[in-house]
């Protein structure tokens, strides 16, 4: 008893003069889900969700939001003229998925300050060199467009941290990607990609390549070099066979092959040189 009695002493007594570390609540931004609600919190809301909603377009007012970061419309329908973005100082986050683009205005790359911009599900066949002006951009997604070719000035991105573009019809990257030296993570699903893009060679932080579903033959060398991968999906490709080499592929922790048409020799190769990566086949 008297051991509990001292241990409750103990407690209150960190408690009261703070040995436990101290933890904040995390931040809750202000949110509204209506322009009308939003125009109501004007001086404090952070983000505006009107995704899914038919609204009148986005009211000029949107500007007199000093705090608003974060602004998502994906599948909103009558967004109409996107004028006031370039207005929007804090904006961070623009999702404007789903919403029927086929070009991105040039009002989107005038957002200098935006971090994270999702443009999937669109209709987007191109993009215009002014997307290299984004400086500020980590995580930049156009999944399932129509985008046959990228702009050499996507290599200007030098913080891009995640790039994805799955199902489009890419056959190439430009060589400027080359200079993406943030680069973690790029998802290149379900395009026609018949070779590993090698400007992704010398990026030296990436971790996490998807290719499944493309028409890569076959895995390069250097592949294996890159000091940072952890994980290589190659799902649904024409590869047979892995490099004869393959020491350098031993600090991945997954390794997907799965309708790849590798025969059962090169498996247990495969197996055996790469003991403690998750393979699937």
């Amino acid at each position: 008893m008297k051991r509990i009695v001292a241990l409750g002493v103990v407690v209150a007594a960190c408690c009261s003069t703070g040995c436990f570390k101290h933890r904040e609540a995390p931040h809750r931004p202000v949110t509204a889900s209506t322009v009308a609600d939003a125009l109501a919190k004007r001086e404090t809301v952070e983000r505006v969700n009107l995704s899914g909603q038919t609204i009148a377009g986005l009211p000029n007012e949107l500007s007199s939001m000093p705090k608003l970061s974060t602004l998502l419309l994906r599948n909103a329908k009558g967004v109409g003229a996107l004028s006031v973005l370039p207005s929007l100082r804090a904006l961070q986050t623009l999702d404007l998925s789903g919403t029927g683009l086929s070009i991105v205005p040039a009002d989107v790359f005038a957002c200098g300050g935006l971090q994270w911009l999702y443009l999937s599900d669109d209709g987007i066949a191109s993009l215009p060199p002014a997307v290299g002006g984004m400086t500020a951009l980590t995580y930049l997604n156009l999944d399932r467009n129509q985008l046959a070719t990228l702009p050499s000035d996507i290599g200007k991105l030098a913080g891009l941290r995640w790039l994805r573009l799955n199902e489009n019809r890419l056959s190439a990257l430009p060589p400027e990607v080359a200079g993406l030296k943030q680069l973690q993570r790029v998802y290149l699903r379900q395009n026609q990609l018949a070779a590993v893009p090698e400007c992704l060679k010398g990026l030296p932080l990436l971790e996490d390549i998807s290719l499944s579903n493309n028409k890569v033959a076959e895995v390069p060398a250097w592949v294996g070099e890159l000091p940072k991968l952890r994980q290589l999906d190659l799902d649904g490709c024409r590869v047979a066979k892995l490099p004869e080499h393959l020491d350098g592929f031993r600090k991945l922790q997954v390794l997907s092959l799965v309708r790849c048409p590798i025969d059962d020799q090169e498996k247990a190769r495969i197996r055996a040189a790469l003991i403690k990566t998750h393979v699937a086949f």
